[in-house]
């Protein structure tokens, strides 16, 4: 059930992405396209993050091992090359994908929507920094 939630929330924040960046990008101004940021990316990451979560509850045999310890033992090769790719792009952004599993344990109820709210959770604080601290410097 909450596999389709979160495969609905990526297509929603995918769609959005789409229509402000590639249809309406003309018709906004630069302080619109900055605010629909919001609009397009807490969907997907909250449906990134319970991908992943679910992807490691379903996969991963005994739920006493650390969500961690199974990403990187190479038990499950698209989360390893998920890991690789995400590592490629940025430290931050490794850290702040393993943050939330490392904090919520995978026997606890709702493994996937606890890490899925934790992690998007952070990544809205990270982005309200960026745009409270950092852009109004650019």
């Amino acid at each position: 059930m909450l596999k389709y939630l979160y495969l609905i929330a990526i297509a929603f924040g995918l769609g959005l992405l789409i229509y402000f960046y590639g249809f309406n990008f003309d018709n906004m101004s630069e302080t619109e396209l900055v605010n629909s940021v919001l609009y397009w990316y807490v969907p997907l990451i909250f449906g990134i993050y319970g991908l992943i979560a679910l992807r490691i509850k379903s996969k991963m045999g005994d739920s006493e091992m650390s969500p961690i310890k199974f990403l990187f033992s190479g038990k499950d090769g698209f989360l390893l090359v998920l890991i690789v790719l995400i590592g490629c792009g940025g430290l931050l952004g490794l850290l702040l994908l393993l943050i939330p599993l490392a904090i919520i344990k995978v026997r606890s109820g709702n493994f996937d929507l606890k890490v899925a709210l934790l992690g998007t959770a952070l990544l809205v604080v990270l982005l309200w920094v960026f745009f409270q601290v950092l852009w109004p410097a650019l």
